[in-house]
């Protein structure tokens, strides 16, 4: 199994969407905390994922949700590992660690793990850009916007990124005056450059525009719209919107049942969360992580047969029989 994660890699066959199954060894994630908190659970579920057409899995042991509280490095390091080498044991599936801090990578990446899936792109701890560097894994470098607005009212609800601030108090007010979709752009250039710097391969970059943390639901949708420019800077995008906030807010004001504790409310977030894949699918985005396979499965599959229009069969279509 190589450590090498190139740029092609992140569409298949016929540059075909990657389906990112999410596993989180946690019990407070928002969406799936505790469900997998054993090790042969977890495992069951990596493989379930993997059968249902997961072409890459991203293991976390600490939630990142708004109102999660940070643990210590031991802890998480406990909670990963052995599901990553349990996983090992059947599947060479690319796994990417879910974790801003180095020594936590370190440890997964010596354990199996392919790439380290950074919440604060390399911004967070100083050491990570260079373990990523040495071992010759992939990064995806998310952009953070509570990092660079720590007093917006969409950030104070989350944790504290990072072992110390990465940012100036002149540079977070020069922050404030950017919209958006440029202060992603700034932030993900610095991510980009400390990782070139630290010696990691530009085919092992990927990039993330940060959906649904410390932003509003109109800058959620702004970068979405956007994605386009995300795409100018020359990485594979690696887009994870599956049952975020945001999108319960739509079906709630559009009168569709929201509530995750009602079987409807879950089914409704997954089928709502696979439009977006499917949009995503449709624009070439390489990698989506997502929750549910086979909503997002579906969607992509629409996605990609639209956006790979030209290689398609051209089949003369039957009458229905009834």
């Amino acid at each position: 199994m190589t450590r090498l994660i190139y740029t092609d890699h992140w569409q298949g066959e016929e540059n075909r969407t990657v389906l990112c199954g999410i596993l989180n060894i946690t019990p407070d994630s928002f969406s799936d905390g505790g469900l997998y908190l054993t090790v042969d659970r977890a495992v069951q579920h990596a493989k379930e994922l993997i059968d249902a057409g997961a072409g890459m899995l991203d293991i976390g042991g600490e939630s990142t949700r708004p109102g999660s509280h940070t643990i210590s490095i031991e802890e998480e390091i406990a909670r990963v590992l052995p599901v990553i080498k349990g996983i090992r044991q059947f599947s060479d599936i690319p796994i990417s660690i879910d974790t801003w801090k180095s020594e936590v990578a370190a440890a997964a990446l010596d354990a199996g793990a392919n790439l380290v899936n950074d919440i604060t792109g390399f911004l967070g701890d100083e050491a990570m850009a260079g373990i990523v560097a040495s071992k010759q894994a992939g990064a995806i470098l998310m952009f953070n916007p509570v990092m660079v607005r720590p007093n917006h009212p969409s950030s104070t609800i989350f944790p504290s990124f990072g072992k110390k601030p990465a940012f100036t108090a002149e540079e977070l007010a020069g922050f404030a005056k950017l919209p958006i979709h440029s202060l992603m752009l700034t932030f993900l250039k610095k991510s980009i450059d400390k990782a070139e710097k630290a010696g990691v391969s530009i085919g092992n970059i990927l990039v993330d525009p940060g959906i649904g943390f410390g932003l509003t639901k109109k800058e959620n949708l702004i970068l979405l719209q956007n994605l386009s420019g995300l795409k100018k800077l020359g990485f594979p995008i690696f887009l994870g919107v599956s049952r975020k906030r945001f999108i319960s807010n739509i079906l709630e004001e559009n009168g569709f049942e929201f509530n995750p504790d009602h079987p409807t409310g879950f089914t409704n977030r997954d089928i709502a969360s696979s439009h977006l894949t499917m949009m995503a699918a449709k624009e070439g985005i390489e990698v989506l992580r997502v929750h549910d396979i086979y909503y997002h499965k579906l969607a992509a599959e629409i996605g990609d047969a639209i956006r790979l229009a030209d290689y398609a069969t051209d089949l003369n279509l039957g009458a229905y029989k009834n």
